[in-house]
């Protein structure tokens, strides 16, 4: 008899049947045109860019999905749209149109599987008062929190313009996962993939960064942050920014050491190296890490239940936490 999944997954992606059906006849999906490339995978232009996505794994139906989910020994997905589409720099109406579909559609998911799947919703920002609309909308659906991405069109979460957004999301107990988005490195990053390699983890740091150092963090104590990628370099900066907090008279905020602010966030396992995710297990303590897997993207973790059992230096009560016990106290589960 098969081993029976128990990993609650906190970071795993979507590309809407919408968006699917578009690509496959080459048509526009809410004003975005979409194709296939010769290796099969959707393609989107966005901001003047071509974005291909992962794999042919992202056109599979919800069925086979699950099938996947119990071989990687995940029992359970916190579904969000992959980053790309959250759209920041589009039309405001299409964008709203087009992420509604795909809350929709996370809410069909949901409905078909309640016990494998929940949502986490994107929000049609910049217009603070439709996201905070969707917000609402999709936690009344059952919505466990929103998706969003380390900056919004290039501004960063503390600024003052987006804190009615994470104030909502606070009062209303949603999770809030903080996603990497058109990292804005530059031509530093061309090629190479480094975009993604190196781009996507400082943009989390940024953000993590801009949170505790702009104060937001003190004034919304009991907000639920979960960083992707394993909060990028944060927990390796960290020391950095502790000895600029004492030393920069410019840098005047949080209210406390800026390391003390990361044992209220989570972040998720995908670091891509053990020693790298003992040292984040060492730093925040093995109560704010939570299982993450980029699924179903080429740069994620396709076994991360059995890879957490092989790590020696990891107790049986710590790694129970990490593949689910943390989830669901952040669900409310537990």
């Amino acid at each position: 008899m098969a081993e029976r999944p128990t990993g609650i997954d906190v970071h795993a992606h979507l590309f809407p049947q919408s968006a699917v059906s578009a690509a496959e006849h080459g048509q526009d999906w809410f004003g975005v045109p979409m194709s296939l490339n010769e290796q099969g995978r959707p393609v989107a232009s966005l901001n003047g860019k071509s974005v291909a996505f992962g794999s042919p794994v992202h056109l599979e139906p919800p069925e086979r999905r699950v099938e996947r989910m119990t071989a990687m020994g995940v029992a359970r997905q916190l579904v969000s749209v992959l980053p790309p589409l959250y759209q920041y720099g589009r039309d405001g109406a299409q964008r709203s149109a087009a992420l509604r579909s795909v809350n929709d559609e996370i809410t069909a998911m949901t409905a078909a599987f309640p016990d494998r799947f929940g949502g986490l919703a994107a929000l049609p920002l910049p217009d603070v008062d439709l996201a905070l609309a969707e917000l609402k909308r999709t936690h009344d659906l059952g919505f466990a929190g929103i998706a969003v991405g380390t900056h919004v069109n290039g501004v960063n979460w503390d600024a003052e313009a987006l804190f009615p957004v994470l104030e909502a999301a606070e009062a209303l107990r949603s999770l809030v996962l903080i996603h990497p988005v058109f990292p804005r490195c530059g031509d530093a990053v061309r090629g190479h993939y480094l975009h993604n390699l190196i781009g996507n983890p400082y943009e989390t740091a940024v953000a993590v960064a801009s949170l505790v150092l702009g104060g937001v963090l003190d004034r919304l104590p009991d907000l639920r942050i979960v960083l992707a990628h394993g909060g990028g370099y944060t927990a390796f900066g960290i020391g950095r920014i502790d000895h600029g907090r004492r030393v920069r008279a410019e840098i005047t905020q949080p209210a406390g050491v800026p390391s003390d602010y990361l044992k209220a966030l989570y972040f998720d396992t995908l670091t891509h190296s053990e020693p790298a995710l003992r040292y984040l297990v060492d730093e925040v303590g093995a109560s704010q890490v939570v299982l993450g897997t980029d699924y179903p993207s080429d740069m994620g973790d396709d076994d991360p239940v059995r890879r957490l059992e092989s790590y020696a230096w990891l107790s049986g009560e710590d790694r129970a936490l990490i593949v689910s016990g943390n989830a669901q106290r952040l669900l409310g589960d537990g």
